[in-house]
């Protein structure tokens, strides 16, 4: 008697228990059977007679939850499997609220095999159709957090950022419920990783930087948070916030041992970057960091310009928009947009000239935003950075006064911490000749 003959008598037996087994039978026949076609075929057929109104909705979730389990242990052909899985899914989503628990099952296999054969986005889609806010079954939090992260994981696989966001941004209500510490490490990761691929370097580096010291990773990971952050705050846009994040991964010791560490010192030291220093670095970078903006350049390209550009207004005073062009190894139109760019954010202090094609650089041309004695700032710089009251530029001559102030404030400063301590090393010279200087 062939399959389908089976299965319709299996269908008409009125006892529950008797057409229970009579299903288990016909199943375990045809996966007995020799793998391929028919064999898929058998198993489909199988399917739609568990799925037919005529059996017991009881039954029928019974006997399409004992298939499921049995899937990969007796079909080892990942194309049969996927083919059966999504077969079965069309079937049940026909009643898709009697079988939301095996739909959800099925779902997450047919991802497992979408994730093998690296299909990250058909992985990702599969999910989003599991049924997560029914009132018809319970569904712990902890499912739906799995379900959450795992979606995000995918989609950050085919760089789908917003997508994974709004994902990420449903986990996080549900994360403080969770008592399992890796479902947090991997929501931080994936945060990090949502904000690198958004070009939030510099929240992106830190995020990263902290999970480098997580005793709960592996060694290996944490050496590649820690690459992570590097690559961050290299490409983050040249200011006071980037210059204290380099000084921080600086300091780190293990930075020093990493591939990228020359790359990382000559930006923490301001030190100008040749394009051909930059060629293994890049290497490593991901396709987000090289993508092209609207200036048609990559982010990667646009982080050394701003740094070269730094780094040139703490060479010169002036500059004019060609050499700084040949500095940059750009065009002298890209440097003066450059420039006036970091300027207007105020990254960066100076002012720009067109009639004389001339871009003047004014203390140092960084701009800070820390005071306190041990960092005195120039008056001009603060008005710059918006520390000051009236936030304005202060006129190029008031900036050199300012300038001279504070030289002069350094060097008493620095007299008098000599004073002190030749008091202290050498007390009898000091009485001699001090008080009678006095």
């Amino acid at each position: 008697m062939d399959i389908s003959a089976r299965l319709k008598e299996c269908i008409e037996i009125p006892q529950q228990k008797e057409k229970l087994d009579a299903f288990r039978s016909v199943l375990n026949d045809v996966l007995s059977s020799s793998q391929g076609p028919q064999q898929v075929n058998s198993l489909e057929e199988y399917v739609k007679a568990v799925l037919d109104v005529q059996v017991g909705l009881v039954i029928a979730r019974q006997l399409l939850s004992e298939l499921i389990e049995l899937l990969d242990a007796r079909i080892t052909d990942r194309d049969n499997r996927k083919k059966l899985l999504l077969y079965a899914i069309g079937q049940a989503q026909l009643r898709a609220v009697s079988f939301e628990e095996q739909l959800s099952q099925m779902r997450s296999k047919l991802a497992d095999i979408y994730t093998e054969e690296e299909d990250f986005l058909e992985a990702a889609r599969t999910l989003q159709g599991i049924s997560l806010d029914s009132g018809h079954r319970a569904i712990s939090d902890d499912f739906k957090l799995d379900i959450y992260i795992r979606i995000v994981r995918l989609l950050l696989e085919v760089d789908e950022t917003i997508s994974a966001e709004t994902y990420l941004n449903r986990a996080a209500l549900l994360l403080p419920a969770t008592p399992d510490p890796a479902r947090g490490l991997i929501f931080k990761l994936s945060q990090a990783r949502i904000l690198d691929a958004k070009r939030r370097f510099l929240e992106a580096c830190q995020k990263y930087h902290e999970l480098s010291y997580d005793s709960q990773m592996d060694e290996e990971e944490r050496i590649f948070s820690l690459s992570a952050a590097v690559q961050c705050a290299v490409l983050a846009g040249a200011g006071p916030m980037r210059s204290r994040t380099l000084a921080t991964l600086y300091k780190d010791e293990r930075t020093h041992h990493l591939p990228s560490f020359p790359i990382l010192e000559k930006t923490y030291l301001d030190r100008v970057i040749r394009p051909e220093e930059v060629s293994d670095f890049a290497a490593t970078l991901k396709p987000h960091h090289l993508a092209r903006l609207t200036s048609n350049t990559t982010v990667f390209d646009r982080a050394i310009i701003e740094h070269n550009l730094l780094s040139a207004s703490k060479i010169y005073n002036n500059i004019s928009f060609d050499e700084l062009g040949v500095l940059l190894n750009v065009s002298s139109e890209q440097a003066e947009q450059a420039a006036s760019h970091m300027i207007g954010e105020n990254r960066m202090v100076g002012s720009i000239d067109q009639l004389d094609q001339l871009i003047y650089f004014e203390s140092g041309g960084a701009a800070f935003d820390q005071s306190g004695d041990d960092n005195v700032i120039s008056a001009a710089a603060a008005a710059a950075n918006g520390t000051t009251s009236t936030n304005q530029r202060l006129e190029q001559s008031m900036l050199e006064i300012a300038k001279w102030d504070s030289g002069i404030q350094n060097l008493c400063q620095d007299i008098d911490t000599i004073v002190t301590l030749i008091q202290e090393r050498y007390p009898d010279y000091a009485s001699e000749h001090f008080n009678a200087m006095a």
